[in-house]
């Protein structure tokens, strides 16, 4: 048995709801974020105003280093949201792995936290 799943009910269902989100445009060099997701907590501190971030988590299986937050997916889909990270969808990154660029999409995004650079 094959099941669809509904993309434009999902993206309803989640405009109407409570889901924290966090506006990219609103970050600057220095901020601090946190996304925690099913499996892995990633903090990415911004270094530039074009959302490179250098990236750790608490995962050795996991990307590290230098990277360009790319938004949120749904499931397997391409960027859906490049301008915003919300709960329930999933994080995309892009890094350069040995010369060659990469993406890298989490599970499903728990929460967020943003920590802004002092003044």
């Amino acid at each position: 048995m094959r099941v669809f799943f509904d993309w434009l009910s999902r993206l309803k269902q989640h405009a109407e709801s409570d889901h924290a989100d966090l506006d990219l445009a609103v970050l600057t060099p220095g901020d601090l974020v946190r996304i925690e997701t099913k499996n892995t907590l990633y903090t990415l501190r911004l270094v530039d105003a074009e959302r490179f971030a250098e990236l750790t988590t608490d995962r050795a299986d996991r990307p590290a280093g230098r990277v360009k937050i790319m938004g949120c997916t749904f499931g397997l889909s391409s960027t859906i949201s490049p301008d915003r990270l919300f709960c329930g969808g999933n994080l995309e990154l892009n890094l350069l792995v040995e010369g060659v660029r990469m993406t890298h999409t989490t599970s499903s995004i728990r929460a967020i936290q943003c920590v802004r650079r002092a003044a």
